[in-house]
């Protein structure tokens, strides 16, 4: 095989198996394939690597010892040092090299594989179906080759296979897979479909996902901050009949607890970022005789109170700062809360 056609095969190969399109990780599986011909120094890798290839050229044929399952051990052996600087870059560098003498395979000679056996492997089994070095043949395998590489780094680019039968399908519980999955690196945009589960209306429009609630549903954010259930359980606000997501800006997220006394609530959440913040926990508020949540069946309410006698339980599930200040922020309450902060990268 032609030096590019064994570029190409490790790249798409390594693609498709690691679900990357990190340019660093299928480099040095483009740079592995190239290794299992040092056995020869008419090639450009043995040229390179001279000293090693005379000697295994004189010990060994061509496309034995080099090509098989056993010099893909030693290589792993022998690359275990990138696994401490970047451990995908040397899972990639092991699968380049096993997919450089792989595609040898469809050659004519075939392959040792199976080293220090002899038989060598070859496919497929009608010789005249087998390729050889260059010819018109090869380009058009070469062409394919190219064409799945680029498909695919395209594809693990934007999300990977599950975002693209995604974006075609819409399925809510693929899209809840998805923000679980790309939620914590990315800010998730979320295009709804469906209609308003009491008005009826239609809906088409794009949200900020919040979190996933359940395997089928969605904590999404409409533009003015209002907070929506959306799926297909009965509990959502937004019957969806397709949820399509993508990723929007890279984040990162912080995490903090924060423990009550007989605390001042507003005081608590007063200074916490008010952007992109979410609380979750319980609280038990304190003189809460007086205390009624002021809700709207259309949104999720993000605050639930438990009343009980000269007391109220209050059950947080991603609320914003803004929201516990006007709810809960004239009482005192214990317990205990996480704060959620999404910081957007640039």
């Amino acid at each position: 095989m032609m030096i590019v056609t064994h570029t190409a095969l490790s790249i798409a190969g390594t693609a498709l198996t690691m679900g990357t399109a990190d340019p660093v990780v299928l480099g040095a599986a483009a740079l592995a394939a190239q290794l299992p011909d040092m056995d020869t120094s008419k090639s450009l890798p043995g040229r390179i690597l001279f000293p090693i290839s005379r000697r295994l050229e004189k010990r060994f044929p061509h496309r034995s010892v080099t090509h098989s399952f056993i010099a893909t051990g030693l290589i792993a052996f022998v690359a275990l040092p990138l696994m401490f600087w970047k451990q995908v870059a040397w899972q990639a560098f092991v699968l380049g090299y096993f997919f450089g003498w792989f595609g040898d395979v469809f050659t004519k000679s075939g392959v040792c594989a199976f080293y220090p056996s002899s038989a060598r492997l070859v496919i497929p089994g009608n010789p005249r179906m087998r390729l050889s070095t260059g010819s018109g043949a090869e380009v058009f395998v070469f062409a394919a080759l190219f064409a799945v590489a680029i498909a695919t780094i395209n594809i693990n680019s934007n999300g990977g296979v599950l975002t693209a039968f995604n974006k075609v399908l819409g399925v809510p519980s693929g899209a809840v897979e998805i923000v679980g999955e790309e939620g914590s690196k990315y800010l998730m945009i979320a295009h709804i479909r469906g209609r308003n589960a009491i008005t009826q209306q239609r809906i088409d429009a794009s949200f900020e996902v919040i979190k996933p609630l359940t395997q089928n549903d969605l904590l999404v954010k409409d533009k003015q901050g209002i907070v929506y259930r959306v799926g297909v359980s009965q509990e959502s606000q937004i019957l969806a009949s397709q949820i399509q997501v993508q990723r929007s800006s890279p984040i990162s997220v912080q995490l903090q607890s924060i423990f009550l006394d007989s605390d001042d609530v507003y005081a608590t959440v007063a200074n916490l970022p008010p952007e992109r913040t979410y609380i979750t926990g319980t609280l038990t508020v304190e003189d809460s005789e007086d205390l009624q949540l002021r809700t709207t069946p259309q949104q999720f309410s993000t605050i639930t109170l438990q009343p009980a006698q000269g007391y109220a339980i209050a059950h947080l599930v991603s609320a914003s700062p803004q929201e516990v200040a006007r709810q809960l922020g004239s009482y005192f309450a214990t317990g205990s809360l996480i704060v959620r902060t999404i910081n957007v990268r640039s």
